[in-house]
């Protein structure tokens, strides 16, 4: 998905396949797929559009819409299309017909991420003679989940033989590969890979992207028939293009930079990656606000700071006691207060009461702080402080009541609080996905060394 390209070929519509026009499909990774027709086609927002490139590829463009038409002086028409996502290698006649027994998927980081290298021996001789590089191929790591089968595959590039040598080298690039027994849709596959995406999103604690996107298929199975008795299949890979925000130039990431890598799950990989897929849709309101404020990096520092806020209460709101009294009890006490007050102020009342009955802010911060006091205490000493300080900040953003302003947080001291809210929603999700509370407060102590010395440094001036 990081590659540009473009192809010249004839286009149609799948209802109409005798009505071909020429033109031209480009793909780069931040602008997405368009087609430029010489012509155009009648349905403004064609569910999919067919190609042949000029050397024989066969193009899907799906979900795709016009975005100009031109009439030239001399009555030529011309025409663009934008297509949400693109699919190299094959025809889908209609959008029922977009399933796919697997998807492989090469990650921004993720070969950083894995840090598991098939290199076993780099050898230079002491006499300058001699370089001896050993390679071992790795086999693929497996994790079943639900009903799809999620590898590791560890593809390598072996050296090329030429009649005159000059170079000699090894390639290795780790996949993600999502499979399932059967073909699903196409957006169940794009579900799941989004998900493993926010998986290594938090692991590595920087946006992470899918660079390269390949599909297997049945509409594209092959029979190879090796004898009269044993015949094996091929699937030759349907390339995928979508339009991705990528940075032109990615940062240079390390292991030790990272809240947590492969080697760190390795032994229980399986068990953290279905903890969080199978607690997606319980906590998809946190994961969507914390990967907002991660994927937004020029993200205003009061909306940062609002968001993970936002988040850490949901959090609560989904794992944690989000009533201050027994249901029965106070439900009780609500008919009691509403059955004192004139009949006319009743529904004003029952309005105004409708969450009473949910923890505040406060409370909320001070259950969580509680939890997980013991790593918690590493980057917040004075708690009671922080929660009175947290409040106030959110309302005061929220409402930007006049009288709390000098009370609130801003500035140098925003941003502390806004990184500690971060911190404290991060070991809230290392919790969930099953590490223990001295994983956490090992994993937490080696990423942030830094800003942990920084701010005893801060302290002590």
């Amino acid at each position: 998905m990081i590659e540009e390209f473009e192809y010249k070929g004839i286009w149609w519509l799948p209802n109409k396949p005798k009505e071909q026009i020429s033109g031209v499909f480009k793909f780069t990774p931040n602008e997405g797929a368009i087609l430029d027709l010489i012509g155009s086609f009648k349905d403004t927002e064609p569910k999919i559009i067919l190609g042949i490139s000029s050397d024989g590829k066969k193009i899907t463009l799906y979900k795709c819409f016009k975005t100009q038409s031109n009439l030239s002086i001399l009555g030529f028409s011309t025409s663009s299309f934008y297509a949400n996502m693109a699919f190299v290698g094959i025809h889908f006649q209609k959008t029922e017909d977009i399933k796919f027994k697997g998807l492989s998927v090469h990650y921004m980081y993720l070969d950083e991420w894995f840090n598991i290298s098939g290199f076993v021996d780099i050898q230079y001789s002491s006499d300058e003679k001699e370089i001896v590089i050993k390679y071992e191929l790795l086999k693929p790591i497996q994790a079943v989940i639900n009903d799809y089968k999620i590898f590791l595959d560890i593809r390598v590039t072996p050296p090329t033989l030429s009649i005159v040598q000059k170079e000699a080298s090894i390639k290795q690039m780790v996949y993600i590969r999502v499979e399932s027994s059967e073909e699903k849709p196409f957006d169940e596959y794009l579900n799941i890979i989004y998900l493993i995406q926010n998986f290594l999103s938090l692991g590595i604690t920087e946006p992470v992207y899918p660079l390269i996107v390949e599909g297997k298929t049945e509409m594209n199975k092959k029979i190879i028939k090796i004898n009269k008795e044993t015949i094996n299949y091929y699937y030759p890979p349907v390339k995928v293009y979508g339009a991705l925000d990528i940075p032109k130039v990615p940062k240079t990431l390390y292991p030790f930079d990272m809240l947590f890598t492969f080697r760190d799950i390795s032994d229980k990989f399986e068990f953290f990656l279905k903890n969080w897929l199978e607690k997606a849709d319980l906590l998809e309101p946190v994961y969507n606000l914390y990967f907002e404020t991660l994927y937004s990096p020029r993200i205003n520092l009061k909306h940062k700071f609002l968001s993970l806020l936002q988040a850490i209460e949901s959090y609560h709101r989904r794992t944690m006691n989000n009533f201050e009294q027994p249901e029965k009890q106070h439900k009780k006490k609500i008919e009691e207060i509403l059955n004192a007050v004139p009949h006319k102020h009743k529904d004003w009342l029952k309005d105004k009461l409708a969450y009473s009955n949910e923890p505040t802010l406060r409370k909320r911060l001070k259950d969580i702080l509680k939890k997980f006091a013991d790593v918690s205490n590493k980057f917040i000493s004075d708690k009671k402080s922080f929660v009175e300080k947290v409040v106030t900040t959110r309302n005061y953003l929220t409402h930007y009541d006049e009288t709390l302003k000098k009370q609130s947080a801003e500035g140098e001291e925003l941003y502390h609080f806004t990184q500690n809210i971060k911190i404290l929603l991060e070991i809230c999700l290392l919790e969930e996905l099953g590490f223990t509370s001295d994983n956490i407060k090992n994993l937490i102590s080696n990423k942030y060394r830094r800003y942990f010395r920084t701010m005893i440094v801060k302290k002590q001036k």
